[in-house]
């Protein structure tokens, strides 16, 4: 026997899966049915489930905030879903452009714009993997887009559907899914023909949903459970592949505990007029301390006033608990604008820099 011991079995594990599709058909819903899920609804599409959702994300930094939320265990949930992939990307490109002072992705020039983007959305899928290892289920939601498809080696080209997502980000998301569903209509054509034989009119009819489960030339799409090729689009079809490894963490064989021991009421000295003095002069400070603080809680929060051009950075100030006070003392020791500055007068592009930054911003904070 070596140093190193043999696993054997299966090792259950949460899962990581991605689920694309025309509009309309059902990701979300489907999405929704996972155990026990919370949504980072980027695009603002679950508005009609009965679902959980964190605040929506209006910035890159946000975005990454709320999953490592999920990851620290601050967000009781067996399930994450992205909702969409698509709609994420579009926040790691302003987070680009930003951090790079691009006004386009494809200013960089030779792709370099688009290198950027992908090593970026990769710290997202490694926070998800993170997320995976502790347990929690990650659903990827996306739309699908179709692509010219031409082999060099075979003539005539084909519609092809692919995640609607940048040719470099793509692979990575596919490459890290353990499941990579297709929803799908199935289409059934009917033909008329002549006394000859011939075809003379074609009718496509049905159109019922289906989930597409395994790679076709028209299609991407993978499991590892060995699934059919097409399933009906409900959640049954999929739901043995899926643990729900929170809910089988917090099974706890409780045993009864024995009654505590009631303590006996012990006599309290009785207290002399010194004693009695301070007693009161604390109670009337007690008083004071609480009179101010709901004076300060009453005063309008400055944040409330911030045009909306600044809205991606009230809310990373708000989710961080960073005061508007906080900010200018910050801006203010790096020199950037004075302290007395309003945040409300800061220019867009200083304020895009701020939420680009956002986590180098935070570390500073600590030290002031």
């Amino acid at each position: 026997m070596g140093k190193y011991e043999l696993i054997t079995g299966i090792r259950p594990k949460a899962l990581r899966v991605v689920i694309y599709g025309v509009a309309g058909i059902g990701k979300t819903t489907l999405a929704a049915e996972f155990p026990n899920p919370v949504f980072i609804d980027v695009e603002d599409g679950s508005n009609q489930l009965p679902v959980a959702r964190m605040p929506r994300p209006t910035s890159w930094a946000m975005l990454m905030d709320e999953v490592k939320e999920v990851r620290d265990g601050n967000v009781p949930c067996s399930t994450i879903v992205i909702d969409t992939a698509d709609a994420a990307e579009a926040l790691c490109v302003d987070a680009v452009c930003s951090e790079h002072t691009l006004s386009g992705i494809e200013d960089a020039g030779y792709g370099k714009g688009y290198t950027y983007l992908a090593e970026k959305f990769g710290k997202l899928l490694d926070l998800l993997g993170e997320v995976v290892d502790h347990g929690i289920n990650v659903v990827v939601v996306s739309h699908s887009m179709a692509r010219k498809f031409e082999r060099p080696d075979e003539e005539g080209a084909y519609d092809r559907y692919e995640l609607k997502l940048s040719r470099k980000v793509a692979p990575m998301v596919k490459e890290w899914a353990d499941m990579l569903l297709f929803l799908d209509y199935k289409t059934y054509v009917e033909t008329q023909s002549d006394k000859k034989g011939n075809t003379i009119k074609a009718k496509a009819k049905g159109g019922k949903r289906i989930i597409r489960t395994t790679h076709h030339p028209c299609w991407d799409a993978k499991n590892r459970f060995g699934l059919k090729d097409e399933l009906p689009l409900e959640y049954a079809s999929i739901a043995h592949c899926v643990p729900d490894m929170m809910a089988q963490g917090r099974t706890i064989d409780r045993k009864p505990v024995a009654e505590p021991v009631q303590p006996q009421p012990q006599q309290q000295p009785q207290k002399s007029a010194a004693m009695q003095e301070v007693d009161e002069r604390l109670e009337r400070m007690q008083r004071e301390v609480e009179q101010i603080g709901a004076m300060r809680d009453a005063e309008p929060d400055p944040r409330d006033a911030y045009p909306d051009r600044l809205k991606a950075l009230a809310d990373l100030m708000r989710t961080n608990d960073v005061n508007d006070e906080d900010l200018r003392s910050l801006v203010g020791a790096q020199g950037w604008f004075p302290t007395e500055c309003p945040v409300d007068q800061y220019p867009d592009d200083f304020a895009a820099f701020l939420v680009s930054t956002w986590d180098q911003l935070m570390a500073k904070l600590k030290q002031l």
